[in-house]
């Protein structure tokens, strides 16, 4: 089932772009459902993994240009609810503000999206609430308190990318050149292995290229033809 929050960019996504009718939601297309039909448009709204939607994806854009829509939380508020009665016992801001570049962890999984000449990546960037439940079903790591919802309170900002190139703008600045996968980290105060995996998106979408190694590090440039 949906997410609040699914529904909540679905929605935005079918009244987007001001006057004209609006777009219509779950239609049937090529044995898919999609999420947003607009025009000619197909909007699908991905949350979560893209292993699960990679292959509807690549079956939508044979026929339709298509838009994903990632959500990405840049201010989260976690509000801690009562097993029993559903009722709000407390809500805090995280400390954590993630950023556009969280995308790589899962555009890892599909680096070649944006070589088809009809898919688009919609990055939204959001305020939102995740509710929890100590329950005892959820995570080892959360000590039993499941994630059971997730609600939009504002969109802040949408970064549009049409082509691999257009990925490379989410390089962080001031890398040298080359540069390695401990100066993405460096520069883009990233994680390690959040930077692995960028610039393996990054190098299979085709926006730069490996051009040798230092040591056991490869090093890589941005691509002058990516396209």
């Amino acid at each position: 089932m949906p997410s609040d929050l699914h529904m909540a960019l679905q929605n935005f996504y079918a009244r987007r772009h001001g006057a004209g009718t609006d777009g219509r939601v779950e239609v049937e297309m090529d044995g898919y459902r999609a999420d947003v039909l607009r025009g000619e448009v197909v909007y699908e709204i991905q949350t979560g993994s893209f292993t699960a939607i990679r292959d509807k994806l690549r079956a939508l854009a044979r026929e339709h240009p298509v838009v994903l829509v990632h959500s990405i939380a840049r201010y989260k508020f976690i509000a801690h609810i009562d097993p029993e009665t559903g009722a709000e016992l407390s809500c805090r801001r995280s400390p954590k503000q993630a950023q556009p570049v969280e995308v790589f962890g899962e555009l890892v999984h599909a680096p070649d999206l944006l070589r088809r000449d009809n898919l688009s990546l919609e990055i939204v960037i959001t305020a939102e609430r995740e509710l929890r439940c100590a329950d005892g079903a959820g995570s080892w790591r959360r000590k039993g308190v499941s994630i059971v919802g997730r609600e939009l309170m504002a969109i802040l900002e949408i970064l549009r990318f049409d082509r691999p190139a257009d990925l490379a703008r989410l390089l962080p600045e001031g890398l040298p050149e080359p540069f390695t996968t401990a100066d993405l980290s460096q520069h883009g105060q990233m994680r390690r292995r959040l930077a692995g995996r960028m610039a393996y998106a990054l190098r299979e979408a085709g926006a730069i290229e490996q051009v040798g190694r230092r040591g056991n590090a490869y090093l890589y440039r941005c691509a002058g033809d990516a396209s």
